[in-house]
């Protein structure tokens, strides 16, 4: 078993509580609720791969807990497995449509929500291989469009709670088509994978974010970055393409790159509205710094 996995169990009740807590710590790191508000709180705060939920508790009960978890966009995805005293079948069935993954009656049997949680965890981890690998782009290695408006939707909403800002920067690379009509597609996607390579080792905050927007287009998400801090990112990221060198049939290839940066406090709720319009004013300014030379920035409006 993953001791690297973390555990969520809510109950209300203290003495269940702790005996869940007793089986499960040995293999997982176990994170407790002792109610339905504070599960909420935690499951929001931490990256839980895992929630045990009581059904019945006294402030809400799990059927509501699991709701909210399904409307918050860092939390929907958390798998749920609910836990009771009640055994008529139809509380299973609701359990079940209601979104749960499974379904464990007390009294415990330790061997059995032994061998459940690890069941739902070799599952969790086989499902993220699989994510992981369709929000990858295939030539570079970082991650791809799809990945990006995943990530920027729970970036956008995390900084409209927080009432941070959000730092985005995109990037083009300047004169590729003739790059890859002069020495060809293999020659061209080498370009893309150097160009990858410098970003990601430039970008190296653990919180932020490299994708490869389409064709030559790269886009960099900065969590808690204000304006200021988003330029001087971008500015690194193009002196550091800029004194790069791609090696073709024994030439140099010198490599630039122009870039539109911005940076917003979201709003509670403007997501997507905003948060496209936001994208498009940066892309704007990316081909405004195209138009004005290229190897530069351009700042959005």
């Amino acid at each position: 078993m993953d001791a690297k996995k973390v555990i969520l169990i809510i109950d209300d009740d203290p003495l269940m509580l702790g005996v869940l807590a007793k089986i499960l710590s040995p293999y997982y790191s176990v994170k407790a609720a002792s109610s339905g508000e504070a599960g909420l709180r935690i499951a929001e705060k931490y990256n839980i791969d895992l929630i045990l939920l009581d059904v019945v508790m006294k402030d809400i009960s799990g059927y509501e807990v699991l709701a909210k978890l399904k409307e918050n966009s860092q939390t929907k995805d958390i798998p749920v497995i609910f836990i009771t005293g009640r055994n008529a079948t139809g509380d299973e069935v609701n359990a079940l449509e209601s979104g749960a993954v499974d379904y464990i009656r007390k009294p415990f049997v330790p061997e059995v929500v032994i061998l459940r949680t690890r069941i739902h965890m070799q599952l969790i981890t086989q499902t993220r291989i699989i994510e992981r690998i369709s929000l990858t782009d295939g030539l570079t290695g970082v991650s791809n469009r799809r990945c990006f408006d995943q990530q920027l939707e729970q970036e956008w909403n995390r900084a409209s709670r927080n009432h941070s800002s959000l730092g985005l920067f995109m990037l083009d690379i300047d004169y590729f088509k003739k790059l890859n009509d002069t020495y060809g597609h293999a020659h061209g996607d080498l370009a893309l994978k150097s160009i990858a390579d410098v970003i990601v080792q430039t970008v190296k905050r653990g919180t932020d974010f490299v994708y490869r927007w389409g064709g030559e287009e790269f886009a960099v998400i900065l969590p808690e970055t204000p304006i200021k801090g988003a330029l001087l990112v971008a500015e690194k990221v193009r002196l550091n393409i800029e004194g790069s060198v791609l090696k073709i049939d024994n030439k140099e290839i010198k490599m630039t790159a122009s870039i539109g940066v911005g940076a917003t406090v979201p709003e509670h709720g403007s997501y997507p509205h905003k948060a496209e319009a936001f994208c498009e004013r940066i892309d704007k300014a990316l081909y405004q710094a195209k138009t004005n030379g290229r190897n530069r920035i351009e700042l959005a409006d």
